[in-house]
């Protein structure tokens, strides 16, 4: 694990480095797709919460994606893809310390490492709304977090909602079309309000069906 975090953090350093200099805009990264096609490999075979690879690797694909020949939707809408199914279904950290015997002290750096993973995320769909500012690109990404909402586990759904909301906010800071971002908050809060009715009813509904299997 060691040599690909310093294999990942040289290659933002390297795309750091090209992007301080005055011709970055005109500099094409001829490196650029092997080394996204690198770093998407890398973020697809995370372990669990607790290893940096994944925030690292999407912190460098967000470096990248900012460096010359730009994408084209389809490749950027692939990137986006590998990367929530990278980080969405990684096991949540309560889990992880009932499986694995973790205790509270060690849970609360691999807490801090999955709240700067969303951040790297949010960024990265920033960045990436930025190189297309359009509602037709906005609406791809959204189709792509939709996805998770209808997902049989609640750590991906909740996931998939706060990267939505991190979505709405980097669409109005960068396209600024109000009425859209008010439609999407508004089903947002649907999908939340629905999430949350769903698992209350669950809740009720359990305790009962064990009752009924106790009588019979």
């Amino acid at each position: 694990m060691y040599l690909k975090l310093t294999f990942i953090q040289n290659v933002m350093e390297i795309s750091c480095a090209i992007l301080e200099t005055r011709e970055s805009q005109k500099f094409e990264f001829s490196y650029k797709l092997e080394l996204l096609g690198y770093m998407l490999g890398v973020s697809g075979r995370p372990l669990c919460l607790s290893s940096p690879v994944c925030y690292k690797a999407i912190l460098a694909i967000g470096h990248l994606s900012k460096l010359k020949p730009s994408l084209i939707l389809e490749e950027n809408c692939e990137l986006l893809d590998q990367c929530l199914k990278s980080l969405f279904p990684l096991p949540p950290l309560e889990k992880m310390m009932k499986e694995e015997g973790e205790t509270v002290k060690d849970a609360l750096p691999i807490q801090s490492l999955y709240v700067e993973s969303l951040k790297a995320l949010g960024k990265l769909m920033k960045t990436l709304l930025e190189e297309e500012p359009t509602t037709h690109w906005f609406q791809e990404m959204f189709q792509l977090l939709e996805a998770s909402f209808s997902s049989a586990k609640e750590w991906e759904r909740e996931r998939a909602l706060q990267a939505t909301i991190q979505l709405l906010t980097a669409y109005q800071e960068t396209v600024h079309s109000t009425v859209t971002v008010a439609f999407l908050f508004l089903e947002l809060t649907s999908l939340l309000i629905s999430d949350l009715t769903l698992n209350a009813n669950a809740r009720k509904i359990l305790p009962g069906q064990q009752l009924g299997s106790q009588g019979d």
